[in-house]
């Protein structure tokens, strides 16, 4: 009985590591992605020449990106209501 019950505790700690080191190889890719992108965002807005139109672009950058989101879920939820109705 101790036998398997020990197994069992082996087991699920090698289980519980490999869950783990999954979640933190998933959060490293993220966090390089996220990396990136701001790598293209900051070399756009450095492109700008005017300083009215850069200062206006960082300030609202935030909100710019959600109005975008917003736009794209909108314009998907129309697309897959056109498909349905389409069929």
């Amino acid at each position: 009985m101790t036998k398997i019950l020990l197994t069992l505790l082996f087991k699920l700690s090698l289980i519980c590591k490999s869950i783990v080191t999954e979640l933190v190889i998933f959060f490293d890719d993220i966090i390089i992605f996220l990396d990136d992108v701001g790598i293209y965002l900051l070399n756009v807005l450095r492109s700008i020449r005017f300083e009215e139109v850069r200062e206006y672009l960082t300030e609202n950058l935030l909100t710019i990106i959600l109005i975008l989101i917003l736009v794209i879920l909108i314009y998907s939820s129309f697309n897959i209501r056109g498909n349905k109705e389409s069929n």
